[in-house]
């Protein structure tokens, strides 16, 4: 019997994904990182979205070289061999003489003879004659970071240093540990040729671009960055000035795209729709076909005005239906045939708690990236429970966290004002119990 063909409704990416409704904050969170780690998945496999050819990470994510000064925040695709040794030459540590064997030494490289000499006197500068190896009793000048030639068997820095002419002599005052292979920079110290450098699935760091520089590489191989859509929706918001009365400011085109570029994704298109349903499903579409992830605004209730809803249940299969949580309740995720769908509420601060709170384990689990983390917390007043758990704007005062004032779900100041949501359960809080924060990614 032939397979079913899938429908819209059914992509077979999701197929394995649990469905929930009224889902609790950690389920949510839970089933976010997975749905992203299964797009990505699907997006490797996928040739309609990735170049044939196109590398793969594990369980086939997609994955990409990008050049170091980009690297860093992204996850690494799979182990990285250094492309040389590190040093890749041995060099001095000081400023002083390369020597071999006891001394006194015979100068064979620098300046001439005639230059200042006596206890502590500058370094000659180095000449060609510095690069050829050393025989017993010989030196030659170098300087931090310069090689050092063949044969070398200590360098002894400038200030224990006693030069007479072309002779050079240890100082009185050198320590006798002076001659005891001191100052050299030996080849592969720090890794040798082909040694892994880093293993795949690693968060990498501007450390971790500098060492790969001194490694001999250019690029790294590294996740695929989701890239993201912006659907906004509804006739009354307005972009610019102040809005009569009944219409609203924009709040979303400048605050999602950075949580979604903190969050390891990359901002595309923002798209702008009127409340009409038709316009609404063929902006979707055409969103859902360049994107990994689209996030829509507002329409996810179910009055006669709401049209996210109803579209999401035809062209998706909706995975989470709504939240046990407040603000957010309204809120939806779903697996479209080639892209996650994250509905937000329409009002500010609901959606933004939405984004944070699930949009950055699904942007994670895409990416290949642990999902942002709670941070236990211990509160400093009172904060009142309700019929669901509260995520709300907080800061620290002290060493205890506390609410921040105007955190209704149409309001921003308390966002504005915040470091964390805070999360304070049905029983609400007293000062001194524990509770999670999770903190904001600006």
């Amino acid at each position: 019997m032939a397979e079913p063909v899938p429908t819209p409704a059914d992509p077979p990416w999701a197929r394995g994904l649990p469905v929930r409704r009224h889902a609790g904050r950690d389920d949510t969170r839970d089933l976010a990182h997975r749905v992203g780690a299964a797009l990505a998945h699907r997006a490797g496999a996928d040739p309609a979205t990735e170049p044939c050819g196109a590398p793969r990470g594990p369980g086939g994510a997609p994955t990409e070289h990008v050049p170091l000064p980009r690297v860093t925040g992204r996850v690494l695709a799979e182990d990285v061999e250094a492309a040389c040794a590190v040093p890749h030459y041995a060099s001095s540590a000081m400023d002083g003489y390369a020597v071999r064997g006891p001394g006194p030494w015979k100068l064979v490289g620098g300046d001439s003879p005639s230059a200042p000499s006596g206890p502590g006197a500058p370094v000659p500068l180095p000449s060609a004659a510095s690069a050829v190896a050393l025989a017993p009793g010989t030196a030659v000048p170098v300087v931090t970071g310069g090689v050092i030639p063949e044969g070398t068997t200590s360098v002894v820095r400038e200030e224990f240093s006693c030069r007479s002419g072309s002779i050079v002599r240890l100082a009185p005052s050198a320590p006798p540990s002076e001659l005891e292979g001191r100052h050299i920079r030996a080849t592969g110290t720090e890794c040798q040729v082909h040694e892994v450098l880093f293993h795949a699935g690693r968060v990498l760091s501007p450390a971790d671009a500098a060492f790969a520089a001194v490694a001999g590489l250019d690029h790294l191989p590294v996740r695929r960055a989701p890239r993201v859509a912006l659907l906004l929706t509804g006739s009354e918001v307005r972009t610019r000035g102040v809005p009569a009365p009944g219409l609203v400011r924009d709040a979303f085109s400048m605050s999602v795209p950075h949580a979604v570029t903190a969050y390891g994704g990359v901002p595309g298109t923002v798209h702008r729709v009127d409340d009409d349903p038709a316009s609404l499903s063929t902006a979707f579409r055409e969103v859902c076909a360049e994107h990994d992830v689209v996030l829509t605004t507002g329409g996810t209730s179910r009055s006669g005005v709401d049209h996210v809803r109803p579209m999401l249940e035809r062209e998706t299969r909706v995975l989470v239906d709504q939240l046990d949580l407040q603000p957010g309740h309204p809120a939806l995720l779903g697996a479209a045939r080639r892209s996650a769908v994250l509905a937000l509420p329409g009002n500010p601060l609901a959606a933004l708690v939405v984004v944070l709170l699930v949009g950055g384990p699904l942007l994670a689990g895409f990416s290949g990236r642990a999902a942002p983390g709670l941070v236990p917390v211990t509160v400093g007043v009172d904060a009142a429970g309700g019929r669901r758990e509260k995520l709300v704007p907080a800061r620290r005062r002290g060493d205890a966290w506390e609410p921040c004032r105007a955190v209704g779900p149409n309001m921003l100041r308390g966002l504005s004002e915040a470091e964390g949501l805070l999360s304070i359960p049905r029983a609400g809080l007293v000062p001194g119990d524990r509770t999670v924060v999770l903190p904001l990614p600006w």
